[in-house]
């Protein structure tokens, strides 16, 4: 397993993270609790959760997946979204839910636009505390290692008054480190202002250039955790591909050992490393295959200029001779 230190826990924890947002929903506990064994036994170390994620079960299944291996993992969770309050009704339907989209995977973008993310409000300084509290009675452990501001606004991202409250937690133990999970411009607005933010989490996308326009704008960035490679719009992106800008992206995934013929996530996910070398990639997996696969990726050398060259095969002109 590739390793990535990260400076304000003093620790090494692996290169790739476990995205939990459908850790409950989407995922059965059973389903969850088989892929986190199998991601633990391969090396991955740093899991992403969030009180809304799951529809609010997330932080509790993952505390229950991870018991008596604590203290070999990092846990980032988060403030600023509240989970979402599901009906009986809905809780009850939830497995039959999780059936028919196995049986017909074309139900899952329909799925996931009715499922409740939680609620968006302003942020509250005085709750964070009581956020905070819950999320570690729900995962089951006395400290959290990073907390993060979930998609605050710049404003919020730059509140001395929110930041005050974040510190205190630090100083209390109940906090290790802090981050801001949002837009890069809420990341940049924690940053100008002076906030100490330790690990900035956001999008990247091939289509986008999030990674190094952020980089370029710190002078000592802090540590990213990137995540959406895989997202729909990327899918999207690679399968609406004109006929010339999909032989200029099969030659780049060729120019770098990918077998692009079956598959675009190998080079979705080499991207997601080589355009965030020295930090962590999200990635939600929560079947066998699918850690083993993004496993393999991740153990592979970053190589930055893959990067470039995708997102310059996806958005170049279309040649004369190819166009269609």
């Amino acid at each position: 397993m590739r390793v990535i230190r990260v400076p304000r826990l003093g620790l090494e924890v692996s290169a790739i993270g476990f995205g939990c947002a459908s850790l409950g929903s989407r995922i059965s506990a059973t389903e969850g609790r088989r892929s986190i064994a199998r991601a633990l036994d391969l090396g991955i170390s740093w899991f992403d959760v969030a009180p809304p994620y799951g529809d609010g079960l997330a932080e509790t299944l993952l505390g229950r997946s991870l018991r008596g291996r604590r203290d070999k993992v990092a846990i980032c969770t988060k403030f600023g979204i509240a989970p979402p309050q599901l009906s009986f009704t809905t809780r009850l339907l939830r497995p039959a839910a999780r059936k028919a989209v196995a049986a017909f995977p074309a139900l899952r973008r329909i799925a996931s636009g009715a499922r409740s993310t939680g609620t968006r409000a302003a942020i509250d300084a005085d709750a964070i505390e009581t956020s905070v509290t819950n999320s570690l009675r729900a995962l089951g452990t006395d400290y959290i290692d990073i907390l993060a501001l979930h998609d605050p606004t710049p404003d919020e991202a730059s509140s001395d008054i929110v930041f005050d409250r974040l510190r205190r937690l630090v100083e209390k133990g109940y906090v290790r480190a802090l981050s801001v999970a949002g837009e890069p411009a809420s990341v940049m607005a924690a940053a100008d202002s002076g906030m100490p933010i330790d690990i900035a989490q956001f999008r990247d996308t091939p289509l986008g250039n999030a990674a190094p326009t952020l980089r370029a704008r710190f002078a000592a960035p802090p540590l990213f955790v990137t995540h959406g490679a895989l997202d729909a719009d990327a899918w999207r992106a690679i399968a609406g591909l004109s006929a010339d800008r999909a032989r200029r992206v099969s030659a780049v995934a060729r120019a770098y050992g990918i077998d692009f013929s079956q598959d675009a996530a190998d080079l979705l996910l080499r991207f997601a490393f080589a355009n965030n070398p020295d930090g962590i990639v999200i990635v939600s997996m929560f079947r066998s295959d699918h850690v083993q696969r993004n496993v393999a990726a991740c153990a592979e050398s970053p190589a930055p200029r893959l990067a470039s060259a995708l997102r310059e095969a996806l958005t170049a002109a279309p040649s004369l001779a190819g166009a269609s």
